[in-house]
């Protein structure tokens, strides 16, 4: 019982410092440890660092680490932008995700915990943005495995000493597999990118429908039971003027129950103002979102604290049908249990992939791009 209590106590905090309001953190024992491990995994520390600072300073102190270490990591990649920014010069590119939603989404700028810097550039313009960032110091981080393992990969990852890695893309969908469910056209985000600020460098990223549409996509497949992505959707939904333009994006990309699962999953969490016949608006039945509710309400997210849940695997598994996603989520969860029962694999070092393995992807690209989505 006591467990439970401190449990919940920790899950409202982090909630109320998501919803930029001062926790009330019952003084018990084991609060700090178990603050600090909700934190972390939620991604939202030096968001409940600012947001203990005033009434709570003993707990806040434990997460100050973590918010310097975002602060420097966010001037950091700043910095690494300005670079790329003079490197790529006059190619059509975007960044986006992770200093864009740390500097425009966040409740506090600057603070959001993430890790590599996105880019996105036209397949048509990939080889000659590589050569260039190569000329400009970066190297291939990737293995040969990661950019052609029986799939073409949708990016490439770069990385020099002093600067952020680097995932750069030439579509947002990253296998072939998942590219025959999902289309979204590279051509069609550059062409709607908007320019924005972030420290002084001035840059283009994703329109407010298109950033909506792909951070519910990319929440669903990180499982969406992090508060961290539920901050991000909640933040850009605040900024949508027309809900049928979400709508149409979603549906055109195929990607509706994903939209509609996340966006009612960060309603439930965060009270976020969304249209009341959204799921409807979006093609998904009430068995659908009933379902969706339902696992959310046996364990919500903010009692999540590891990689394994329901709620991870329904978001996953999602499909417009409440049974292929059940369906989806079974077999997901039963592969999950069989890799768990073997054996762990000797740790090895990967090999780089070698000039030869990126030319190889790169003529892979030029190859399917033009008969995919990422380039129409």
């Amino acid at each position: 019982m006591r467990h439970t209590t401190l449990r919940r106590a920790v899950d409202a905090a982090c909630v109320d410092a998501c919803l930029g309001r001062s926790p009330d953190v019952p003084d018990l024992p084991g609060v700090g440890e178990e603050l600090v491990a909700a934190a972390r995994f939620h991604r939202i520390a030096p968001l409940v660092h600012v947001a203990l600072r005033e009434e709570r300073p003993d707990l806040a102190a434990l997460l100050r680490e973590d918010r310097d270490q975002a602060l420097m990591h966010h001037v950091r990649v700043t910095t690494t932008l300005a670079a790329i920014s003079g490197t790529l010069g006059d190619l059509s590119w975007a960044t986006f995700k992770g200093p864009v939603l740390s500097e425009s989404l966040h409740p506090v700028a600057g603070l959001r915990s993430y890790g590599d810097l996105d880019l996105l550039v036209a397949p048509t313009d990939l080889r000659e943005a590589g050569d260039r960032l190569m000329e400009a110091g970066w190297r291939v981080l990737a293995t040969p495995d990661d950019l052609l393992n029986g799939e073409v990969t949708g990016e490439i990852e770069l990385g020099r000493p002093g600067g952020a890695v680097i995932d750069l893309h030439w579509s947002l969908v990253l296998s072939e597999t998942l590219r025959r469910r999902f289309h979204v056209p590279t051509d069609d985000l550059l062409a709607r990118s908007v320019p924005l600020k972030i420290g002084d460098v001035g840059v283009r990223t994703f329109d407010a429908t298109d950033t909506l549409v792909h951070l519910c996509h990319h929440a669903a497949f990180s499982g969406a039971v992090r508060l961290v992505h539920l901050v991000d959707v909640d933040q850009a939904a605040r900024r949508i003027g027309d809900w049928d333009r979400v709508v149409q994006r979603a549906r055109a990309w195929g990607a509706a129950a994903q939209v509609g699962l996340v966006l009612a999953r960060t309603r439930r969490v965060l009270s976020t103002s969304l249209p009341p016949d959204l799921d409807l608006r979006l093609g998904l039945s009430r068995a659908f979102s009933r379902f969706a509710s339902a696992v959310d309400g046996l364990r919500p997210v903010p009692s999540v604290r590891g990689e394994a849940s329901w709620p991870r695997l329904v978001a996953r598994a999602a499909r417009p049908g409440v049974l292929a996603t059940a369906s989806h989520a079974l077999q997901n969860a039963a592969l999950g249990a069989v890799n768990r029962a073997r054996p762990a694999a000797a740790p090895t070092r990967p090999d780089r992939a070698g000039d030869d393995d990126v030319e190889a992807w790169l003529t892979a690209v030029e190859r399917v791009a033009g008969g995919t989505s990422a380039n129409r």
